[in-house]
């Protein structure tokens, strides 16, 4: 659940959130937003959508 003031929450599915990429460094599998997508466990930007 996401809140997004006092008087307002929406729920947000988790698994519609995002991209999923993979990490070519480490070969770690997770979501991601944005342009410049960073690898959660080594931190590379070396990644590929799946």
């Amino acid at each position: 659940m996401c809140l997004v003031d006092s008087s307002t929450s929406i729920d947000i599915d988790s698994a519609d959130l995002g991209t999923r990429y993979i990490c070519l460094d480490c070969n770690t599998k997770f979501r991601g937003i944005g342009k410049k997508v960073k690898c959660p466990s080594c931190e590379s930007v070396n990644v590929k959508k799946i």
